[in-house]
């Protein structure tokens, strides 16, 4: 027959090799690339899109829980346009298109 004292020793040492699954990872080894954090830190997020609105005369878009016509400004990006789906930003002269939903080119048949 076990040993209850033992089983209890066993299964208290084994439990303290276990991660506690509510604790926040480490923090992320630094990148392939040889970036510094500093590095990655500069460059800002993409906001994300949530919904777009074409009614009531001017179009909206929400943003990262945010509503925003064209023109206003989303961290480092303007709005420049909001259109089905989609929005169209710019930073520093370049543009980037958020959509609402991935695009699928399925007009290449084998």
């Amino acid at each position: 027959m076990v040993n209850a004292s033992a089983l209890l020793f066993t299964l208290l040492s084994a439990a303290g090799s276990l991660q506690d699954p509510t604790r926040p990872l480490a923090a992320p080894a630094p990148s392939a690339t040889g970036q510094s954090q500093q590095q990655m830190d500069d460059v800002p997020a993409e906001p994300r899109l949530q919904a777009t609105f074409s009614g009531d005369g001017q179009p909206s878009a929400i943003l990262d829980g945010r509503r925003y016509v064209p023109g206003d400004t989303i961290g480092a990006y303007r709005l420049v346009r909001i259109s089905d789906g989609q929005v169209m930003l710019e930073r520093q002269g370049k543009g980037l298109t958020l959509s609402l939903f991935p695009f699928f080119d399925n007009t290449e048949t084998p």
